[in-house]
């Protein structure tokens, strides 16, 4: 039976074939942090298995064309928004929907580094760290390669509650994000010495409560004795739609025009013709 020391040991010997690029001052922050830390991936290999671009959503969007990483069987661009996303953030997301195979948004403050390097550092786990059933960099590109859009949520139950800790990890997706037309999930779920196959089935179960019949869930778990009764699950949510939109664009849904709705200090933008509502509006100058 393999130990867990022979899992790690296999792990760090592949360390370099993640490579992680920094974009704007906080991107190139969080892609030396990452690298700094005990996740295995580097910031200076040569010829890596995947690439993933530490993207601050401020960045110039030149900045993606004059940066060229090494060709990789998955490159992906983790990516923290503004609060208040501008005209800016259209020009980075299509510069970087150019030049990867996904755009995976994240949780965190744009221009917050540590945030950046928490997400690319949690996204590097799921598909590297080692476990009882492990996910890889297979299964990402399985769900990855056929989208333009995916989010990083993660959540945890400090009752080891795994539907509990789903809940939150849907519910810490960055604002905007709808999961409605998802055409997969890779779902990680880390528990303590305790946790079961049954705890993971729990919350795939979970997940697919939350999107389409048709998305495919890829799984995967591991035990993590620091959370002692607590789970923690971290999804990588492939083929969300975007729902920062404006008055007048198109609904998501069914296409028609969007109309605003102001309650108290909120703005938000809803869908006169089929109902689709509640959706973040982005504040045009």
């Amino acid at each position: 039976m393999t130990t867990d020391e022979e899992l790690q040991a296999a792990a760090s010997a592949l360390a370099e074939s993640v490579l992680v690029v920094g974009y704007g001052e906080s991107g190139r922050h969080a892609a030396a942090e990452v690298a700094g830390r005990d996740v295995p991936a580097s910031d200076d290999a040569e010829t890596p298995d995947a690439v993933v671009r530490a993207v601050d959503g401020t960045a110039d969007p030149s900045s993606v064309a004059a940066t060229a990483p090494p060709d990789a069987p998955l490159d992906v661009a983790v990516v923290t928004l503004p609060d208040r996303p501008t005209d800016s953030e259209r020009d980075l997301l299509a510069a970087l929907d150019e030049r990867t195979d996904a755009v995976v948004l994240a949780p965190g403050t744009a221009g917050d580094g540590d945030a950046l390097a928490d997400a690319v550092a949690s996204f590097v786990s799921v598909v590297r760290d080692p476990g009882f059933v492990n996910l890889d960099l297979a299964d990402a590109r399985t769900l990855l390669a056929e989208v333009d859009r995916a989010a990083l949520g993660i959540g945890t139950s400090d009752a080891g509650t795994p539907a509990e800790a789903v809940a939150a990890g849907f519910a810490s997706l960055p604002a905007g994000i709808e999961t409605d037309p998802a055409s997969g999930v890779l779902v990680d779920l880390l528990g303590g010495p305790e946790m079961s196959v049954e705890d993971v089935s729990d919350a795939v179960t979970a997940v697919r409560g939350r999107v389409g019949p048709d998305a495919h869930v890829i799984w995967g778990g591991a035990v993590d004795p620091t959370l002692e009764e607590a789970v923690r699950v971290r999804l990588v949510v492939a083929g969300v739609g975007s729902s920062r939109v404006t008055a007048g664009d198109p609904c998501p849904r069914c296409g028609s025009p969007l109309s605003a709705y102001t309650l108290g200090s909120s703005a938000t933008v809803s869908c006169d013709n089929c109902g689709f509502a509640g959706v973040s509006a982005r504040l045009r100058d």
